[in-house]
């Protein structure tokens, strides 16, 4: 939890400070930023105990962007992940991501609506958790339970489309499909997610 508020309020912090810049600096054509909720469906993760995991995910994130051109935009974003895991397992085992990096992202205004398509490369760290016997919600020790941490390398492909409801604000709507690596190549978990929330612009 405390990861997740430090990274929210980095976001936070670098859209206002960006937002200050981008009035000073005529490169800069503007500025958005903002968050989303997100749904989805993830295939699994690496693991020894043969364990299928297919699991729906939910999650939150948020992003933030400086506009170069017109078209172009670039900027960071993060995310945290969680698909609870059933199969094989006791009810509380979990497949969790966290992920963040740099995105490149081409957009288009067409009245109202802003569509575009982009791409984000960063890092992360999958955490699974998988209790083999026991109950999440007594304060028993459980012995046959596994917590597993490694990094990730993230190439995330996206497309969406913003909806301008004010000249400031904008709803937005994104579909990615995340691709996580690590040293042994590509790895699971990967999937398609949905995204929705709202974007300040400048």
């Amino acid at each position: 939890m405390k990861l997740y508020r430090f990274v929210l309020a980095i976001i936070i912090t670098v859209s206002f400070a960006t937002a200050t810049y981008a009035q000073e600096d005529k490169v800069i054509k503007g500025f958005s930023g903002g968050m989303m909720l997100h749904t989805g469906y993830q295939f699994g993760g690496d693991n020894p105990y043969n364990l299928s995991i297919s699991s729906p995910t939910f999650g939150i994130g948020g992003c933030a962007k400086i506009h170069f051109t017109n078209h172009f935009r670039t900027g960071f974003e993060g995310y945290f992940s969680t698909a609870p895991i059933h199969k094989g397992v006791q009810s509380g085992s979990h497949n969790k991501l966290f992920w963040t990096g740099v995105l490149a992202d081409w957009f288009w205004q067409v009245g109202k609506l802003i569509p575009y398509v982009g791409i984000t490369a960063g890092g992360g760290m999958e955490t699974s958790f998988y209790m083999f016997e026991g109950d999440k919600y007594d304060w028993e020790l459980e012995p046959k339970a596994v917590l597993h941490k490694q990094p990730i390398f993230v190439v995330d492909p996206y497309v969406g489309i913003e909806y301008a409801v004010g000249k400031a604000l904008r709803l937005t709507l994104k579909a990615d499909w995340l691709l996580a690596f690590h040293s042994s190549g590509l790895n699971w978990p990967m999937g398609p997610r949905v995204y929705f929330g709202f974007i300040f612009a400048h």
